[in-house]
């Protein structure tokens, strides 16, 4: 299972650099363009990251799905 190890380790770091990414962002917007844009500076880089977090908990429930389509598939055949 190591690809299954370096799968965490890569989307790890996917996710802390989306939440430096929009942090960056954060910091260089001014407190009223980010209420124009309806953002809280304090929760918009951890709402970033857990919108990662759920888009890979997504593609890994559609795979999980796809494979298992795919095994049915197999033994019907």
């Amino acid at each position: 299972m190591v690809i299954e190890m370096f799968k965490k380790i890569y989307r790890a770091m996917v996710v802390a650099r989306v939440g430096l990414a929009v942090a960056h962002v954060v910091c260089n917007m001014t407190d009223r363009q980010l209420a124009d844009a309806g953002i809280d500076r304090r929760t918009f880089p951890m709402d970033a990251m857990k919108r990662m977090e759920a888009e890979f908990a997504a593609k890994d429930a559609e795979t999980l799905i796809s494979r298992e389509d795919t095994n049915l598939a197999l033994q019907a055949a």
